[in-house]
């Protein structure tokens, strides 16, 4: 193991823990979101993901402003966006979970939950540096960018302070957001706390991650494949700092299961294993040639109002919900 700076230790353990005791205390998910949007006509937990988004962009521009940090854009890489987006969403629906609720669900116990991660560690090693890399690189080349090469967000396109366009987002989506049933007693967090908790700690990431190389916020696209390689073949050649909040995710989690009754050993269905493995690996490749996964391109980056990151994350929710429609609405 190489020798850690404490900081950097510190910061991103602390940070997955945080963010992992808030996502399972949320029931936080984009699979469950739409799954019950599309199936049972429930939008709430849909709400919490679309409220995290928008107090994370507040809490975007905060810390930039204070200059706690430089947060790069991601570029609008419009082709990768959309086939990495669509496959990833249809394997969220195959596995059962989306990155984020896979690495919390192993801290609640579910062992299917290392299978989809095995599988997605696989798939994402095999996009990054294995036989998928070349195609991954072909459908990243097409780039769409504005004045002297910078990527393209809401705000630059449309020539306003990036304040204008997350004031005119939450009117439009707070309506929405107001319309919402009360919530059956369900043993989580109600949606608006679980929104809110989720949106700060996608703005404090970005802040804990600049103890590492460089801000990269939560994620849980290539650091997941990188447990597989770093102990393999040693690649990176050292630990970073996403690595070490992947890791954090499952211990906070776990925290949180255990002092709510809801931490149990649950074995899936061995009939279920191809499918959910599959999924896995589905999801791995595809946050790979997405340039992340729902929470690092749906939430951490999206949160910059990044077009890229933005067509990335509709991407993911169509492929997710016509996933959906295949498999249940359509035999309905």
């Amino acid at each position: 193991m190489d020798e850690l700076p404490w900081m950097l230790a510190a910061s991103a353990l602390g940070t997955g823990a945080v963010f992992g005791y808030v996502i399972q205390r949320g029931g936080f998910c984009l699979t469950r979101a739409l799954s019950n949007a599309v199936l049972m006509r429930d939008g709430n937990i849909l709400r919490a993901y679309l409220l995290a988004l928008l107090v994370a962009m507040v809490g975007v521009q905060v810390i930039e402003a204070l200059g706690l940090v430089d947060i790069p854009l991601r570029p609008l890489r419009w082709m990768s966006n959309i086939v990495g987006g669509l496959l990833f969403g249809v394997g969220m629906i195959l596995s059962g979970g989306c990155s984020g609720s896979t690495w919390y669900r192993v801290g609640e116990g579910a062992v299917g939950a290392w299978v989809v991660l095995v599988g997605f560690a696989i798939g994402a090693t095999t996009a990054g540096v294995g036989l998928l890399a070349p195609l991954r690189t072909v459908l990243q080349k097409p780039a769409v960018t504005i004045g002297d090469g910078a990527a393209p967000t809401l705000a630059n396109i449309a020539g306003v302070s990036p304040w204008i366009v997350i004031a005119v987002l939450a009117v439009g989506i707070g309506i929405w957001l107001m319309r919402a049933r009360r919530e059956p007693e369900h043993g989580k967090w109600p949606w608006p706390a679980t929104g809110a908790a989720v949106g700060v700690m996608i703005a404090v990431g970005w802040w804990a991650s600049t103890f590492g190389d460089r801000p990269v916020g939560i994620t849980f696209a290539a650091n997941t494949g990188h447990l597989l390689t770093y102990p393999m073949v040693g690649y990176p050649n050292r630990v970073t700092w996403s690595m070490l909040m992947a890791l954090g995710v499952p211990l906070g989690a776990f925290v949180a299961a255990w002092t709510t009754a809801q931490f149990a050993l649950k074995f899936p269905a061995a009939s279920s294993l191809p499918k959910i493995f599959f999924g896995g690996l589905l999801m791995g490749a595809a946050a790979l040639v997405a340039e992340g996964c729902n929470i690092n391109q749906g939430l951490t980056n999206s949160a910059t109002l990044a077009l890229g990151s933005l067509l990335t994350f509709a991407s993911m929710c169509a492929g997710a919900c016509a996933t959906l429609w295949v498999l249940f609405v359509r035999k309905a």
